[in-house]
């Protein structure tokens, strides 16, 4: 049985589906910290973020102060971040704290990159902590 590509295994062993549900608790994960919530208090805009060899995308909208997470993508987003590869995508989840650049293109305003950095870190550690316990709140398996 051969299967479509939007179940082919990320380099973890996870199906693209499972990890839009991993990558959507982590972006709610990391909504609620302190000083994402300072950073994004005010910011009202879209963003597409995009893993290329899997061809996924998803959008992050933010509305003063809170985190959206949508597979239906805005026609022009504010911001754009796209990984060349989910096996990149991952490790950089996995080493939330490294001083590496993210491999993550980066296409926006230059004054949104500031609170883009803050979102990030903050959405890299909670996916790190999802990945190595994928429960959501209620105790639910994720993958």
């Amino acid at each position: 049985m051969s299967h479509l590509p939007e179940f082919e295994s990320s380099p973890g062993g996870l199906s693209k589906r499972a990890a839009q549900r991993l990558i959507q608790r982590a972006i709610v994960l990391a909504g609620r910290n302190r000083h994402v919530k300072q950073q994004i208090r005010e910011v009202d805009l879209t963003s597409v973020w995009a893993i290329e060899d899997w061809d996924l995308e998803w959008a992050v909208e933010i509305r003063r102060g809170k985190l959206d997470f949508d597979r239906h993508l805005p026609r022009t987003p504010d911001i754009q971040v796209r990984w060349p590869t989910a096996e990149g995508f991952f490790a950089e989840a996995e080493t939330p704290n490294s001083a590496a650049p993210s491999e993550g293109q980066f296409e926006g305003p230059p004054e949104t990159r500031r609170m883009w950095d803050a979102l990030y870190h903050a959405f890299r550690v909670a996916l790190g902590d999802v990945l190595r316990n994928p429960v959501d709140e209620d105790g639910t398996r994720l993958v």
